[in-house]
């Protein structure tokens, strides 16, 4: 899965990276972003490459209500059957740009504690090898009620990869260069991107059990921990 992830690259970067037309979004930099919160997202619009800001978590076209952030992941091997899904996939493919993700090791009796005592999951930093910003696979819905619209999206993973898998069994779906143009393309049915990136595509470290709060915000969150104990405020 993929529950946090971090949102720096500034609009006119991402521009230059996705060679896009349009790029329209207010820009803060996010080290610790949830589901929930508004994020860029990459989408093609008739030949062209569209940068805008989505909602993390995705509410399909057709549902009755605003569900939230239940459906902030996609698994990719079912995001073309599931009906929660299956439109978005079909119709709606974008990219999601990342600085990093997020996942959590679990707690353990000599690692860092809560402010209560207890052990505290670890969470640890995955970003790219050349520190060059990731394109996650997503899938992107816009739900129209009452005169408005809401747009949304969702992260696609996969199963993790020798990397990822000493932390946690998923970890969102990177594609590469040729992924891009495949990924957007909607004439493309690309299952054959739905799968784990190679272990040599990322890094890891272990950082500060803060980023378990996701109202905490800013660039330390991003520094490895040392060895020892630690204590969640």
């Amino acid at each position: 899965m993929c529950g946090r992830y971090i949102s720096t690259t500034t609009p006119e970067r991402l521009g230059e990276i996705f060679d896009a037309s349009t790029v329209s979004f207010e820009f803060s930099p996010r080290y610790n972003l949830a589901p929930g919160a508004l994020a860029p997202i990459v989408s093609s619009n008739a030949d062209q490459r569209v940068i805008e800001v989505h909602r993390w978590g995705l509410v399909p076209h057709w549902s009755k209500d605003d569900i939230g952030t239940r459906l902030s992941n996609a698994r990719g091997e079912t995001v073309g059957e599931k009906p929660s899904f299956r439109d978005a996939f079909r119709r709606h493919r974008v990219v999601v740009p990342m600085d990093g993700f997020y996942e959590w090791a679990p707690a353990h009796p000599d690692g860092p504690r809560t402010r209560a005592g207890r052990p505290a999951k670890r969470p640890h930093l995955f970003s790219s090898v050349d520190g060059e910003v990731l394109n996650v696979a997503g899938i992107a819905s816009i739900w129209r009620r009452g005169g408005g619209e809401l747009r949304t999206f969702a992260v696609v993973t996969t199963e993790a990869n020798a990397t990822m898998a000493p932390i946690h069994d998923r970890m969102p779906v990177l594609l590469g260069r040729d992924g891009v143009d495949r990924w957007l393309d909607p004439d493309e049915r690309p299952f054959d991107l739905i799968a784990p990136a190679s272990p040599t595509a990322l890094v890891v470290r272990e950082v500060s059990v803060e980023v378990n709060d996701a109202r905490n915000e800013g660039a330390h969150l991003l520094e490895a921990v040392p060895p020892g104990p630690e204590t969640l405020f």
